[in-house]
């Protein structure tokens, strides 16, 4: 059971994985922005509440050298901002038109899952949604569901 499972995780993993790479290099394209500085706005996304050049490195497996021309860069167009930090002057927060960009890749991804499940037939949809929704109450995948927006 545990190698069908893992093997089957995997495989659809892959799938998603091999599908999403045209959706996520046209989000990219649209954005004008590299791999490197959408993994970097990524984790500024997630940071809390700011990365520093070394985490920043750390968190894509890149050399600093690479994650720092990718941070002026964002820094330069807007994404990220630099701020002043008694500890780390080197301390950088996502900025408001980085928000964005992050949610326009992540849309973008989310589009290609949901055309894939509304072209499953209801009987195996009702199904997955059966088998996930114990997966989604989970505390690591429960705090990356879309929050419900206020006066919704």
């Amino acid at each position: 059971m545990r190698s069908d499972l893992g093997a089957g995780s995997s495989a659809i993993a892959a799938f998603f994985g091999k599908e999403g790479v045209a959706g996520i290099f046209s989000a990219v394209d649209a954005l004008d922005l590299t791999m490197t500085q959408v993994r970097v706005l990524h984790h500024a996304a997630e940071a809390d509440p700011e990365l520093s050049g070394k985490e920043a490195a750390e968190s894509v497996v890149m050399s600093m050298a690479a994650v720092s021309r990718a941070v002026d860069s964002l820094v330069r167009r807007g994404y990220l901002e630099r701020r002043e930090d008694l500890v780390d002057r080197r301390m950088k927060g996502i900025t408001e038109c980085g928000r964005r960009a992050i949610r326009y890749s992540e849309a973008v991804h989310r589009d290609m899952i949901d055309r894939f499940v509304e072209a499953l037939p209801s009987a195996e949809r009702e199904r997955l949604a059966a088998a996930l929704a114990p997966l989604m109450e989970r505390p690591e995948i429960a705090s990356r569901l879309p929050r419900p927006q206020s006066g919704a």
